[in-house]
């Protein structure tokens, strides 16, 4: 599973993504694409008065972000807890597929799909991080993933469509 995503030079994603705040559910539509060469860049589709709003991730781990829309940009706008938000949340899902190694692995199927299920736990300054991601078994393609920090779950994102280039 980790060579395949150490293979992929690009691919393209539409995700869906549904942020747990706490006080408030935030869900947003992105389109995302990854380049193992160059630079993450996604752009908001929806909720409509977000949409246009891009970003774009450099490196290999999230240290460069800059956030633009209509051609002004915000350098080093990385939110405060790394991975587990809209905006790098997949980002670092596909870092973590390349280069971590999963505490738990197993299979699941649903809707005639057969899943093979990855979690990865993690501490880092402000507490634990666990993921948990969904990958059809053939193929290797992301479908869906719950990111968790301090046990309260954070992030979801459902991939609906993915092309790798």
């Amino acid at each position: 599973m980790r060579a395949h995503f150490e293979a992929l030079d690009a691919a393209e994603a539409q995700i869906e993504l549904m942020s747990d705040l706490g006080d408030s559910v935030l869900e947003y539509q992105m389109d995302y694409v990854y380049d193992r060469e160059g630079n993450d860049q996604f752009t908001i589709t929806a909720p409509e008065s977000l949409a246009g709003i891009g970003g774009t991730i450099a490196g290999t781990d999230s240290a460069q972000f800059t956030l633009q829309y209509d051609g002004l940009s915000l350098d080093d706008a990385m939110p405060q807890r790394t991975g587990l938000t809209p905006a790098d949340g997949l980002f670092c899902l596909l870092n973590d597929l390349r280069t971590a190694q999963p505490v738990q692995i197993w299979s699941e199927s649903a809707s005639g799909t057969d899943f093979l299920v990855l979690r990865y736990e993690g501490e880092d300054e402000d507490g634990t991080v666990e993921k948990q991601v969904w990958l059809t078994e053939q193929g290797m393609q992301p479908a869906y993933a719950e990111l968790y920090a301090d046990g309260s779950r954070v992030l979801t994102i459902r991939v609906t469509a993915w092309q790798e280039t």
